[in-house]
């Protein structure tokens, strides 16, 4: 087993415990999020919610098709629209950043 595989199946299980929920597609993962700063900035029309958060959600957890920029995802029961994503081949991590959708 090499070292990648070893971190993969470790974090698989740090996250089976400590993981928090995330929904994609109806499918929902355990991922490791960070702090979810919400702000209130002024928009036209009123206050808008901002603040991005993090999820990471092992690579090995997709089987076909992975999560793009554009795609809602869903994190306590708040509505997320990913605006980056980094899926680097040596890390066994899935790296999402999202923001409140408007």
């Amino acid at each position: 087993m090499s070292l990648q595989d070893e971190k993969a199946a470790a974090l698989t299980e740090i996250l089976a415990v400590t993981g928090e929920p995330v929904v994609w597609q109806g499918q929902t993962y355990q991922a490791l999020v960070t702090d979810n700063p919400l702000s209130l900035e002024l928009a036209l029309g009123g206050f808008v919610a901002k603040g991005d958060c993090t999820m990471k959600i092992p690579r090995a957890a997709f089987t076909d098709e992975k999560p793009k920029i554009g795609d809602p995802i869903q994190f306590q029961e708040t509505d997320y629209r990913i605006t980056r994503v980094t899926d680097h081949p040596q890390y066994p991590m899935l790296v999402l950043v999202a923001e409140p959708k408007e």
